[in-house]
């Protein structure tokens, strides 16, 4: 063979052989820079895992506040509920002596009316006698 045409051949396998190298040191650094955005993306995860965490950490704890929060409330409306029965009872108890002692007193005004020229001690022993 001819000596140029070794040289083209070796001429042009240098150009193969540093396009190889070029492409490999390329991929070399998009290889670093995915890695980097792995990385990046990695570490968003795990803040974003770390933040849900929390998050429910919370939400747990505020559960657990409103359902304190609801027992007390239910609590206090039945001693509500109680104590305003306890005085409906004594307010009923009371609307019956007072009606009785109302009734008691409808009558003793009733007997003042029909003897109006009698004295409230006769009187009284008047309805004593009744």
């Amino acid at each position: 063979m001819s000596e140029s045409f070794e040289q083209s051949i070796v001429s042009l396998l240098e150009e193969h052989v540093e396009l190889a190298i070029s492409t490999v040191q390329q991929l070399r650094a998009e290889k670093l820079d995915l890695e980097a955005e792995i990385a990046r993306l990695n570490s968003d995860v795990l803040q974003r895992d770390a933040q849900i965490q929390e998050l429910e950490n919370r939400n747990s704890d505020l559960e657990g506040e409103l359902d304190l929060e609801r027992s007390t409330t239910s609590q206090e409306r039945a001693d509500v509920r109680e104590r305003l029965e306890s005085l409906m009872d004594v307010l009923a108890a009371s609307n019956e002596s007072a009606t009785d002692t109302d009734t008691d007193d409808e009558i003793a005004f009733t007997a003042q009316s029909e003897a109006p020229n009698v004295a409230p001690s006769e009187q009284r022993e008047d309805d004593s006698e009744v």
